[in-house]
């Protein structure tokens, strides 16, 4: 059992107690509420005695405020029972729980519920008739009842024994049955009342009944006057009627004359008319031939503005040529100016060329008189050169021959050691030849090892690099896949974020629920589009496990949603009520998660699923009331009724959260794949990194042997170059060591002849050289005055080319200029001509415009005619209609009138009718009034 109090005495604050035990004792200091409780539980249960509660008014349980808290507006209880051995009766004995509750605001209004159902005082009362529960009940018992029931008097001592037995149930509807009796009772002394009142009424009743009587008297005579003047309104009528027919039949007359005047009238505006259209055709032709000759007059307007145009251009293109021809001669007279003083100085240039050419002939004869002189000197420079240079070749050439004789001998001296070692260093380079020979040998063996692990490693690699480029391009498309699924998550995340749940757009408390929204079960149980349109607006249903508590926390918070959907399972127990009645004969919808069929069961009994609108119309005779079919596009099919919903948003919310969650799932998937396929690639790309290093390896030791190699066999042949080398110069000097030692004495006495040979050749080259220094003495100055005959020999050509190029560009300049005169001369002569060609053109367009001023001259008179002629035929046409129009007014007066003397007629006849209709009225009236009369006469008569 549970205990809740909102504003109620001392409980301000929401409060909720448990209950647990059917015994529960409250225990506390004094003032901690203890009596509240107690008070609380006989006000819910329906105490309505403020001295009971303690309290002097029913508005004094609501909390009065405090120094920390304002007072509260509403007092709120609620008692919660569990009813699940169903010990109640009554109409809500199938509840598990009951849940009463009672609030009172200010306004003094108490309000209780069972359930959340609105109910009476009596029947919170009732439903606790026999349990031993009450207001006043013993299963509540205060502070100090104890002691009252001890010191109770019988008469209160026997109320608690038979509330204890369940007797006071009886009890309460005996004494209902006797305010029933009571009730039937003031009912019975209620009608005597009534019996009397209407005896008393009877006696006015007779003398209204003797009233009706003379009023009947008085209607019989009161027919006997309608009657005579119904007779005197028959004889009015008649005459009448004869002064109607009489007009009648003059309005009729007026109709057919002015009839007779309509047609004349008809006819003369048809011929009026007939006029207005031959003068309008006339109009439309005069307007017809006027189109053409406007057209031809814009069109010579243009010609005239045309030429008008290519005058003023010719005009202004005559005016550029012009000051075009003045520029020319401005530019001719200048050139012819320039022209006059280039020829004067090409004269002057000319004298100074040929005096420069004069002087430059003599520089010349004089330089080659010096070339004479100066190879005549060199001439003989050389032979006393070579004169000096013979005895010193001799001595220089004795000299080194006998320096080299020396070396010679010394060398034969020194031979015999030379061979020795040669000995000794062909035996060592024999034994570094065999090393080289083996390092060779172990430096090709290495290289072919280290050959074959490079080309086992290139092909290794080669297909790593082919396992890695498919293992990239996996990894490609997987987070292309990835990214994808990841684009389209988001969209449907936001979409379905910022959609409404409804298509009226308002949103749900459920968007901010702590609950599982049953459409994501659906959507996690792939269920197909059929449910969303089954469900409709459902779908967006909040899942709870217990409605009641759901309820409950609304009750506290004082407010309901303002709309959505929450949904519990549907829990069957073993003797509880059955479940919604579901047709064996229909098929039903199966999910592949039967978790969620406790979820669906409610609200899915009544729908079926079917393949095709034929087969549900086909089969819609045996649903039951209520019942429908729901197929896959949406449309329904009733017992009565079929349809579908434009835009089903139930079934696209579904198929949106059924999307986003496989899209959760491909994105997982697709993660882990993506990640799994840069693993294997990083990997992939590492053990690629670690077998480029091996083989980038592997081939700087290929290289390091084959440098090795080539080393050594390098080194191979050098030795063997320098072997074979050693071993030819050690049998040389074995075969010319015997004649070095036969040249030794020759060489010797050679050496004493070249002694006394170099004393000769040193007198000579002193004499030669004496010789030379005189000859290099007149050389010199002769080599001065060439050089002084070639510079004046060059300034002489310097001022001959100066002079010559001055007179080149002299001539350029002028031939140049004569160019520019003939070009301006021909421009010139072409100006002319156009000036020429323009004053013949603009003679021809001055006579095109004059010939085209007078053709719109003409133009212009022929318009002003037809004009004339339009203006004669508007008049006309405005008379024929002016005429027209008043014989229209003519006509409509006439109608005016016939149509007037047709109304008159009309009213004629009628009151011609109305009149005979009154006449029979009244003679039927005269009938029936005299019928009474004869019937007082032959009552009279047989009195």
């Amino acid at each position: 059992m549970r205990l809740y109090l909102a504003g109620f005495k001392s409980f301000a604050a929401p409060t909720e107690i448990l209950l647990p035990d059917a015994r529960v004792a409250i225990v506390g200091p004094n003032g901690c509420g203890k009596s509240n409780l107690i008070d609380a539980i006989r006000w819910v249960l329906g105490e309505s005695s403020a001295r009971q509660l303690r309290g002097q008014a029913l508005d004094d349980v609501i909390f009065a405020g405090s120094g920390q808290r304002p007072p509260a507006s509403l007092a709120v209880v609620e008692l919660t029972f569990d009813n699940s051995e169903r010990r109640l009766s009554g109409a809500f004995a199938a509840f598990d729980h009951i849940m009463i509750r009672r609030s009172l605001g200010r306004d003094g209004q108490s309000r209780y519920e069972i359930n959340q159902i609105r109910v009476r005082r009596r029947d919170v009362v009732e439903l606790f008739l026999g349990t031993g529960v009450g207001a006043r009940s013993y299963s509540v018992i205060e502070q100090g009842q104890i002691n009252r029931i001890v010191d109770a008097r019988p008469e209160e001592l026997r109320g608690y024994l038979e509330e204890t037995a369940g007797i006071s149930l009886y009890r309460e509807r005996r004494r209902e049955t006797e305010t029933r009796i009571a009730q039937t009772q003031d009912n019975l002394s209620r009608l005597a009342d009534l019996a009397e009142e209407l005896g008393r009424q009877q006696s006015q009743l007779e003398r209204q009944a003797k009233a009706a009587e003379r009023y009947r008297v008085l209607q019989q005579q009161r027919r006997r006057l309608l009657a005579e003047q119904a007779a005197v309104q028959h004889v009015l009528a008649e005459r009448a009627r004869a002064v109607i027919f009489d007009a009648w039949q003059a309005a009729d007359t007026h109709a057919q004359t002015l009839a007779t005047q309509l047609a004349t009238l008809e006819q003369t505006l048809a011929a009026a008319e007939q006029t207005r259209q031959t003068a309008q055709q006339h109009l439309q032709h005069v307007q017809a031939q006027q189109y053409p000759i406007a057209a031809e007059r814009a069109q010579c307007e243009g010609h005239l503005g045309a030429l008008a145009a290519r005058l003023d251009s010719v005009v202004q293109q005559r005016q550029d040529d012009l000051v075009q021809r003045e520029r020319l001669a401005t530019a001719i007279t200048q050139q012819q100016r320039e022209h006059t003083q280039w020829e004067a100085a090409r004269s002057a240039l000319e004298q100074q060329r040929q005096a420069l050419q004069e002087a430059r002939a003599d520089a010349q004869s004089e330089l080659r008189a010096a070339d004479v002189r100066l190879s005549e000197i060199r001439d003989a420079w050389r032979q006393a050169h070579e004169q000096l240079a013979q005895p010193q070749q001799h001595w220089a050439a004795a000299r080194a021959e006998h320096a080299a004789l020396d070396r010679q001998r010394q060398r034969l001296e020194a031979s015999p050691p030379t061979v020795a070692a040669s000995a000794h260093e062909i035996a060592a380079l024999q034994q570094h030849a065999l090393a080289l020979e083996s390092q060779l040998t172990q430096v090709n063996s290495d290289q072919a090892a280290v050959e074959a692990a490079l080309h086992t490693q290139q092909a290794d690699l080669a297909e790593q690099e082919v396992q890695g480029a498919a293992i990239q391009a996996r990894a490609q498309v997987a987070q292309k896949t990835w990214d994808t699924l990841q684009a389209e998550l988001k969209g449907l995340e936001q979409l379905l974020t910022h959609q409404p749940a409804h298509k009226s757009g308002t949103k749900t408390p459920a968007a901010e629920s702590p609950f599982e929204p049953l459409i994501e079960r659906l959507a996690s149980a792939r269920a197909d589009a059929w449910w969303g349109h089954a469900l409709g607006a459902r779908i967006e249903a909040q899942c709870v496990d217990d409605l009641d508590v759901l309820g409950a926390e609304w009750v506290r918070a004082g407010s309901l949603p303002p709309s959505g959907f929450w949904v519990s399972p549907l829990t069957l127990p073993e003797e509880g009520p059955e479940a919604p009645h579901q047709s064996h004969e229909l098929p039903a919808a199966v999910l592949s998660d039967a978790a969620l069929t406790p979820w669906l069961t409610d609200w899915q009994h009544s729908r079926h699923p079917a393949t095709s609108i034929t087969e549900a119309l086909a089969a819609r005779h045996r649903l039951p009331l209520g019942h429908c079919f729901v197929l896959a596009d949406g449309w329904q099919v009733g017992r009565h009724w079929l349809g579908r919903v434009a835009h089903d948003q139930a079934a696209i919310r579904l198929a949106q959260h059924a999307r986003l969650n496989a899209l959760h799932t491909e994105c997982a998937a697709a993660e882990h794949r993506a990640h799994a396929e840069q693993a294997v690639l990083a990997q992939q790309q590492a053990e690629l990194s670690a077998a480029r290093q091996r083989l980038a390896e592997l081939n700087r030791s290929l290289r390091d042997h084959e440098q090795h190699a080539l080393r050594l066999q390098s080194q191979r042949a050098d030795a063997r170059r320098k072997y074979q080398h050693l071993v030819q110069i050690q049998a040389e000097q074995h075969a010319s060591a015997a004649q070095r030692r036969d040249e030794l004495a020759r060489l010797a006495a050679e050496c004493a002849e070249l002694g006394r040979a170099m004393q000769v050749f040193a007198q000579a080259v002193d004499e030669a050289t004496h010789t030379r220094d005189q000859l290099n003495t007149q050389q010199q100055a002769a080599e001065a005055a060439v050089q002084t005959l070639r510079r004046l020999a060059g300034e002489a050509a310097q001022h001959t080319q100066a002079a010559e190029r001055a007179g080149d560009l002299n001539r350029h300049q002028i031939a140049q200029a004569q160019q520019f005169l003939a070009r301006d001369q021909a421009q010139l002569a072409q100006i002319d001509a156009r000036m020429t060609q323009f004053g013949d053109k603009i003679d021809a367009l001055v006579a095109q415009k004059t010939e085209r001023q007078a053709e719109h001259a003409r133009i212009l008179l022929k318009q002003e005619a037809i004009a004339i002629q339009e203006a004669s035929a508007l008049s006309e046409v405005a008379q024929h209609t002016e005429y027209l129009q008043k014989k229209q007014a003519e006509r409509q007066t006439t109608q005016f009138a016939y149509s007037q003397a047709q109304r008159t007629a009309q009213t004629a006849a009628m009151q011609h009718a109305q009149a005979e209709v009154r006449s029979e009225h009244t003679e039927q009236a005269l009938t029936e009034a005299l019928m009474p009369l004869q019937d007082d006469r032959v009552t009279l008569d047989s009195a």
